[in-house]
């Protein structure tokens, strides 16, 4: 085990100068201060930068609210090895030609601009507080700074937040970012903070492996001239038929079948899914990548179904999560406290804490071992995947804060979305 993380995130603000429906900050079980980053605990990270491969400027609030955010790049730059990554994600609102010079002059080397939409009337209904016309903005001042600073590899990047209300734009972003000489497009999820956003969540709950092992029990039950659709409305008879009965064998059968190959598979999520459901969103994903490969365009794409075999990217390359405070988090998914959606449940999510840089070093805490034990934990994968086994949501999952799954582990992990490769981000 590394004894020192790869990648460092920091945030340098949890304000912002938006408002966007869909982020955690304006949805009601919001726990999250307000603060930015200061001179104190960015000199307290200063000691990991030598042997870090990327420091990424970012979290939940705009970056360039911070007024110290390039003497912080600068700093990075002085310190980290010379192909390393210094980065950060804004909404381009405070983009200006003045300020993208100061970002260039201080060693920036990665700038991701938010842009969910190309139409001006959505864009300004989902960006709440922006223009289009700002982010137009926001891609002419790094382009002005890439010809004034000819000499530097400044990649300049999009994340798009995928919703069904956007999904067939896509292909057109991908045009339209081309013509803004644009390096790379990072497409993402939408995350459902509040109940409102749920009916614009775009990816699909069953995974490839648990649909193929469905259809080969559904040709059985075609044999036998079963419908397998009336399995619940049989479950809940009182007195069975002989047809019932087959019905509710049938099924116990596909889910043993499914725990004996070590699939996940969620009987109400297959028969929630609509017929063409899939296609619609794979025709768009692949008409996007094959405008993207066209104008060599690096596009980061979500999975449309949960993975299989789930992977933490967070733990797996070794991050670690630095809030403006100070505190120390393994994700971005623990790193804040706030509620969010799961099934039409809310869950309350607790962050997880190893220590803050006020008080360890980063080194340290890094290597504490409630921290080892955690990554450890983690990277095993030894724990229920509720978004695909669960019909419901569980007190272990809803209940605050979180003390166990129901395989008795004590890391709140068996309900991220991230480790099923629905969620990417800035790295």
């Amino acid at each position: 085990m590394s004894q020192t993380p790869e990648k460092l995130i920091l945030e340098p603000t949890t304000r912002c100068n938006f408002k966007c429906d869909m982020c955690v900050k304006q949805s009601q079980g919001c726990e999250i201060v307000e603060g930015d980053l200061d001179k104190e605990v960015f000199s307290r990270c200063e000691s990991l930068f030598p042997t870090v491969k990327s420091v990424i400027f970012t979290g939940i609030g705009e970056p360039l609210l911070n007024d110290n955010l390039e003497a912080y790049i600068s700093s990075a730059k002085e310190l980290m090895p010379e192909k390393s990554i210094r980065g950060f994600q804004t909404n381009g609102k405070l983009l200006t030609r003045k300020r993208a010079i100061s970002l260039f002059k201080a060693g920036i080397n990665k700038i991701c601009i938010s842009v969910d939409t190309i139409r001006p009337g959505l864009f300004d209904a989902v960006r709440n507080g922006g223009m289009l016309s700002d982010i137009c903005q926001a891609f002419e001042s790094v382009n002005y700074a890439r010809k004034r600073f000819p000499q530097t590899d400044v990649k300049i990047g999009i994340e798009f937040v995928l919703m069904k209300k956007n999904m067939e734009e896509l292909p057109l972003l991908v045009e339209w970012a081309g013509e803004r000489q644009v390096d790379f497009i990072i497409v993402t999820h939408v995350v459902a903070y509040e109940k409102h956003i749920e009916k614009e969540i775009a990816f699909l709950n069953n995974s490839h492996e648990a649909l193929i092992l469905f259809e080969s029990f559904k040709q059985k039950t075609q044999i036998k001239e079963i419908n397998l659709a009336q399995y619940y409305q049989a479950l809940l008879k009182v007195n069975k038929s002989k047809k019932d009965i087959e019905i509710y064998k049938m099924v116990e059968g596909l889910k043993k079948e499914a725990l004996k190959q070590d699939l996940y598979i969620n009987f109400l999520h297959i028969l929630s899914e609509q017929p063409g459901e899939y296609d619609q969103i794979h025709t768009v994903f692949e008409r996007a990548a094959t405008i993207a490969q066209k104008l060599e365009i690096d596009l980061v794409l979500p999975s449309i179904r949960p993975k299989t075999s789930r992977e933490c990217c967070f733990i797996e390359e070794g991050s670690m999560f630095v809030s403006w405070d100070g505190n120390v988090s393994p994700c971005y998914f623990l790193w804040h406290k706030y509620a969010v959606m799961r099934a039409g449940y809310v869950k309350h999510v607790t962050p997880v804490f190893f220590g803050n840089v006020l008080d360890t070093s980063l080194e340290d805490i890094w290597n504490k071992d409630d921290f080892k034990k955690f990554r450890t934990q983690v990277k095993q994968y030894d724990y229920p995947n509720c978004h695909a086994w669960c019909e419901t949501r569980c007190d272990y999952v809803l209940d605050e804060p979180f003390y166990q799954d129901c395989y008795i582990n004590d890391i709140p992990c068996c309900d991220c979305h991230w480790n099923l490769g629905l969620l990417n981000c800035l790295s």
